[in-house]
């Protein structure tokens, strides 16, 4: 697909996705143009942070109500936990500049000043780091590996992904380029990662290096591929946000329904507390909740 043809695909998605929002009255989460990524509190799964292009949100009672946190102006494009740490990566953008989504390369991605953030109380206060070894801070998505309490994998708007093992004090290259376009990550197991993105689908590799193309087709049969979340107790279980959620196995390899919708979802993740309980955004301002671990899902509100 060339880039001409990856922007209109992207551009008509989005277009989709204001009309849903402005028709998104009563929403679960708050309301916002681009649903990116969420995290669920390590000691309690009722604590959620949801990253939105209009900043970070809390909620203290599994979505019923949100609140403010973290920088403001920051378009938050990746929230993953670690250990007891939640990391938040994005841009803060001008306060007097729209805050809009722009094309980098041949995709919607957020331009600015660059930022990794960390907090160690569920959300509540936030505190920015500055790594070394991670040129710009230009990350696009977040990932932890779920045999490690320490390790975090940062994806760049280049398609590099780097790695830390102390707490994103400082990073090294793992990976020149990921498969497909920078988008979306997942470590399954050591070594082994799982990355995808909104027009090419979803691709594999165990050596950070070859990535093997699974052909995966999303439920409106395209390729679109959102996020991920990896069970935290069984690494081939993987959830996978694209029109409604998916759910695969064997560490990404084949995937099937987990939650049915028309409607694109973006933000998914596990409880690492209680790892049965995974949350699910859609576009259309819903918030879903399975307590077995995507087999069936309820909405929330």
């Amino acid at each position: 697909m060339t880039s001409f043809r990856r922007w209109m695909v992207v551009a008509a998605v989005v277009g989709a996705v204001l009309a849903l929002m402005s028709s998104a009255a009563g929403a679960a989460v708050p309301q916002a143009r681009w649903y990116w990524t969420m995290a669920v509190s390590p000691t309690n799964p009722a604590v959620l942070v949801l990253g939105t292009n209009a900043g970070l949100y809390r909620s203290q009672n599994g979505g019923k109500t949100w609140h403010p946190t973290g920088p403001s102006n920051l378009n938050a494009t990746s929230l993953v936990r670690v250990g007891n740490t939640i990391f938040a990566g994005g841009v803060v953008e001008s306060p007097m500049g729209p805050a809009t989504l722009t094309v980098h390369g041949q995709y919607i991605v957020p331009s600015g000043q660059g930022v990794l953030e960390t907090s160690t109380n569920g959300g509540s206060t936030w505190r920015q780091l500055h790594p070394s070894g991670l040129p710009g801070l230009a990350v696009q998505a977040l990932a932890t590996d779920p045999a490690s309490t320490d390790s975090l994998y940062a994806e760049l708007k280049n398609g590099a992904v780097y790695s830390s093992t102390d707490g994103g004090k400082s990073f090294r290259l793992v990976t020149h380029k990921v498969g497909g376009t920078p988008w979306a990550l997942a470590v399954t197991q050591p070594g082994h990662l799982v990355a995808g993105d909104m027009t090419t689908g979803n691709f594999l590799s165990a050596d950070a290096t070859h990535w093997l193309d699974t052909g995966f087709t999303d439920p409106q049969k395209g390729k679109m591929v959102m996020e991920y979340a990896v069970q935290p107790t069984d690494t081939s279980h993987v959830l996978m946000s694209s029109y409604g959620v998916v759910s695969s196995t064997d560490g990404g390899k084949t995937w099937r329904s987990s939650l049915a919708s028309k409607v694109m979802f973006g933000p998914v993740a596990f409880a690492a507390s209680t790892p049965k309980v995974a949350y699910a955004v859609g576009f259309d301002g819903s918030l879903w909740r399975t307590g077995n671990a995507g087999t069936s899902w309820a909405k929330v509100g």
